[in-house]
């Protein structure tokens, strides 16, 4: 097996266990799941690696993708904030996952890991908005759900993880560890 044939299994494997069956559950149609789960594995990973470096690419990278799965949903199931979570919780997988940490060279140590990956999101549901929402100062909006999450209030969201993810030194993406499944 070449490295390249490697790595793509590893992007096959990634687009599928990123995405379990709670994940998008109750987006309004069924076969979410197996849609976005397609999708991922056609993320262009040296893409998405690239932007990184830029907030306005990555940004762009990350609306690109979000728009271009909505549109591949049924069109009961076209769930902005799905596809949303969906996307952030594939690209939190690539950058953890150590043989595209270490193909694309990410940085190993700590620090520099989590300036590189700053600009990731972290992936919004009620586990993680409660604790967004109890613990930052800013005034959000209540949570709904993934269904409901609109661009503006994911967006609202995404701020407050960045100054909580500030204050604690690490990137905001992280916060998922920190508040999933929180006793």
């Amino acid at each position: 097996m070449t490295e390249k044939i490697f790595l793509n299994q590893i992007h096959k494997r990634l687009s599928i266990i990123s995405v379990g069956p709670s994940a998008l559950r109750n987006q309004g149609s069924s076969g979410i799941i197996k849609i976005a789960r397609e999708y991922f594995y056609r993320i262009n990973i040296d893409e998405f690696i690239h932007s990184l470096d830029d907030e306005d690419v990555y940004n762009n990278f990350l609306d690109k993708n979000t728009t271009n799965l909505v549109s591949k949903f049924p069109e009961n199931g076209k769930s902005w904030g799905g596809a949303r979570k969906g996307i952030n919780l594939f690209l939190r997988e690539i950058v953890y996952n150590k043989f595209f940490s270490d193909f694309y060279q990410l940085p190993t140590q700590y620090n520099e890991f989590n300036q590189k990956i700053k600009f990731l999101e972290v992936p919004l549901d009620k586990d993680v908005a409660t604790g967004i929402y109890e613990e930052t100062e800013l005034v959000l909006p209540r949570w709904t759900s993934i269904k409901n999450l609109t661009p503006n209030v994911s967006k609202q969201y995404q701020i407050a993880a960045q100054k909580i993810a500030k204050k604690g030194n690490f990137a905001k993406v992280n916060l998922d560890l920190k508040y999933w499944r929180r006793e």
